[in-house]
């Protein structure tokens, strides 16, 4: 993750300088007297990569902020001059040479510094989804359709009203009326068992039927011992 792309640019230094230096991910300041690089994870940026037809990967840029550091200036200049160049030969590097603003050296309490901005991406690949393979022909089931209404009645034969009615089968739902009465105007016949939710009154009644048995007209719900 981002500490193998810390440690492929700090590797990376040490190939363009081909010198005793010392690769430091802490914030600009103070370095001392050794010869130092600073490798700064400055922000971490949103980023799209192409897509293709594979599962497309997480990706985001990283920003380094580069400076360097040595008891003369000369040697400090001379190295940063060869990361700038080196950096802007690499394909795989994106130079960056906007000034850095003078609150970010103040928020840091150091003067500002010579540096350039390096940006490189972070691609995390995913894993492609499984997909089932289907080893059987698929099988289309014909099924009519029909309107299906009743009643919800409490206690004393009270209609409830604004009740939830809910066939989970077919993920339909219905609201009763005034008088307790829903209507599901589309039901497909096919399967005949199935399942029904009426929510009341922060209540739940839970029933299985069997649409072909359904004799009554209209279908009556009721529920006991229910506060209306």
């Amino acid at each position: 993750m981002i500490e193998e792309i810390d440690q492929r640019l700090s590797e990376w230094i040490a190939g363009v300088l081909t010198e005793d230096i010392e690769v430091s991910l802490l914030p600009p300041g103070d370095m001392g007297d050794k010869k130092t690089v600073g490798l700064y994870l400055k922000d971490i940026l949103p980023s799209t990569p192409n897509r293709g037809p594979r599962r497309p990967p997480l990706q985001v840029l990283l920003r380094y902020l580069i400076i360097s550091w040595a008891k003369s200036p000369r040697d400090a200049h001379q190295m940063l001059g060869k990361l700038l160049f080196a950096a802007m030969e690499n394909p795989g590097y994106e130079v960056d040479l906007e000034p850095i603003p003078a609150e970010f050296w103040n928020a840091f309490g150091t003067i500002p510094m010579p540096a350039f901005m390096l940006r490189l991406p972070l691609t995390v690949e995913r894993p492609e989804k499984q997909v089932q393979l289907i080893k059987s022909p698929i099988e289309v089931t014909k099924s009519n359709l029909v309107s299906m209404g009743g009643i919800v009645l409490g206690p004393n034969e009270t209609p409830l009203t604004n009740a939830r009615v809910e066939l989970s089968t077919h993920h339909l739902v219905a609201r009763t009326d005034v008088k307790g009465r829903f209507l599901f105007s589309s039901v497909p016949t096919q399967p005949a068992k199935k399942k029904v939710c009426v929510i009341a009154r922060g209540r739940k009644y839970f029933q299985e039927f069997d649409f072909t048995m359904i004799k009554q007209e209209p279908w009556i719900i009721q529920f006991d011992n229910l506060e209306v």
